[in-house]
């Protein structure tokens, strides 16, 4: 009988080892080898180029056009009035009705040019709440005359305009900024704040027409 030489029992052994590294080797990341972490097996990642980084996302720009004019229309509003500032301002009176006027004249265009600042960088709720403010100091600037002389409601026109400037406007500017405090029906918001500016600019209108029509 020949029996095997030890050399050629060492060489097997030698080549069954190796094989088991081997082995080990490949399966070493699925068998808690160390993998780079957030590359799980059958997951490809996706790395953003710097394309995709650069690229601008649009946000609201609907609704940042609509209250930058809207804001355009306040600016211009508010300069007009503000020389009275002035001038003689004998013709306000005295005391916090005055007071409340003056205010209302000086920041009505300050106002207006943050809104628009503010809508141009995308800060959509600071624009509402600077319009909705510009809302609630024009009703608290005619406040002194509605205390003193009462409500006007002479006329069908001057019920309508009396009732939207009173109760409706303030109501509709309170209901604006809370939404633009909240983050919340930014769009509704929007609409709100544009109701008593394009009731003034109808008014405008409807009276410029009416001077070139009868002539007074």
């Amino acid at each position: 009988m020949v029996r095997p030489s030890q050399g050629t029992g060492l060489n097997r052994s030698n080549r069954f080892s190796d094989k088991g590294k081997m082995a080990k080797s490949r399966l070493g990341p699925l068998q808690g080898g160390c993998a780079p972490a957030g590359d799980e097996p059958g997951m490809n990642t996706v790395t953003p180029t710097a394309a995709d980084s650069a690229a601008p996302v649009p946000r609201m720009l609907g609704l940042r056009t609509v209250l930058i004019v809207l804001a355009l229309i306040e600016a211009w509003f508010g300069i007009s009035d503000a020389p009275v500032l002035f001038g003689d301002t004998s013709h306000i009176g005295s005391g916090i009705g005055s007071g409340l006027v003056k205010a209302h004249l000086a920041a009505h265009p300050v106002l207006a040019v943050a809104a628009i600042a503010f809508a141009s960088l995308g800060y959509v709720r600071h624009a509402i709440i600077a319009l909705g403010t510009i809302i609630i100091m024009t009703w608290l600037s005619d406040m002194p005359s509605v205390i003193a002389h009462g409500l006007e409601f002479k006329s069908a026109f001057s019920a309508v305009e009396t009732t939207a400037k009173v109760i409706a406007f303030p109501l509709i500017a309170a209901c604006a900024i809370a939404y633009a405090a909240h983050n919340e029906h930014l769009g509704r918001a929007t609409f709100l704040v544009a109701v008593p500016t394009l009731f003034n600019v109808v008014l405008i209108v409807g009276f410029a027409i009416g001077v070139m029509i009868y002539g007074f």
